[in-house]
């Protein structure tokens, strides 16, 4: 399982994801660390779940197309012809057999426009379906989590929240979706910003230190302003003996 979470904000984009791959070894799935996000020339941040294999396919190949991906004001055609390619490719050479998938490769790729407008694009599974989104988009097998966490702050309105308060919110939901599915999905945290000055990782010392610090303080909060709604606790009336 992977998550991968692309978030608007004033600034720019955040995307965000887990680290952990699943394979089954004979019969017992194993856990092991792998890298999720990626850039192409410092300007475009991508995101992959799926084969790590096909992601590894997809670098190569958009690291070659480079040139052409760069040069692009709109690079969403460009994007398009380096992953469909290899999806279609991955579902021919697929030899299938009991208990088999074949494997498969979806995407999200962020970018700013000279303009200064913050771009988000996803490729899914299919090829067939990609889009611009306007606040969010998550893709892997743990995209639900992402969309549930969505929407229970979409009243903030993400396209106006600071590129710090867009990192809380994707901190936040990776985070909780580890909790939920913490089988399938694996620390650490990995982050992106992509602003009209490029594509900047954010630290891990950062996640872990005062970005983490301040999600807690967010949760502390969240149960603080709900304490008083709680329903008050049932009385217990006891008989009194005649």
């Amino acid at each position: 399982m992977t998550l991968v979470l692309a978030i608007r904000c004033r600034e720019g984009v955040v995307l965000a994801s887990d680290s952990q791959a699943t394979t089954d070894a004979a019969g017992q799935p194993t856990r092991q660390p792998v890298r999720k996000l990626f850039d192409v020339g410092a300007r475009i941040a991508w995101g992959a779940a799926g084969s790590v294999g096909l992601q590894q396919a997809l670098g190569e190949r958009l690291e070659h197309e480079r040139g052409r991906v760069m040069g692009e004001e709109d690079p969403r055609t460009a994007l398009v012809d380096a992953v469909i390619p290899i999806q279609q490719r991955a579902l021919r050479d697929f030899v299938p057999h009991p208990g088999a998938q074949p494997p498969d490769l979806a995407c999200v790729f962020c970018w700013v426009e000279p303009g200064g407008a913050a771009r988000i694009f996803s490729v899914p599974r299919t090829g067939s379906d990609h889009q611009l989104h306007d606040g969010h988009a998550a893709v892997g097998t743990g995209d639900i989590f992402a969309d549930f966490a969505m929407v229970s702050i979409a009243h903030l309105g993400t396209p106006d929240l600071s590129l710090e308060q867009a990192k809380m919110v994707a901190l936040k939901a990776i985070r909780d979706a580890i909790d939920v599915a913490a089988v399938y999905l694996g620390l650490p945290i990995q982050m992106t910003v992509v602003t009209a000055a490029g594509v900047l990782e954010v630290p891990k010392t950062e996640i872990e230190g005062g970005l983490s610090d301040s999600v807690d303080a967010w949760k502390v909060r969240q149960r603080e302003t709900l304490g008083p709604l709680a329903a008050p606790a049932p009385v217990v009336r006891r008989a009194v003996a005649g």
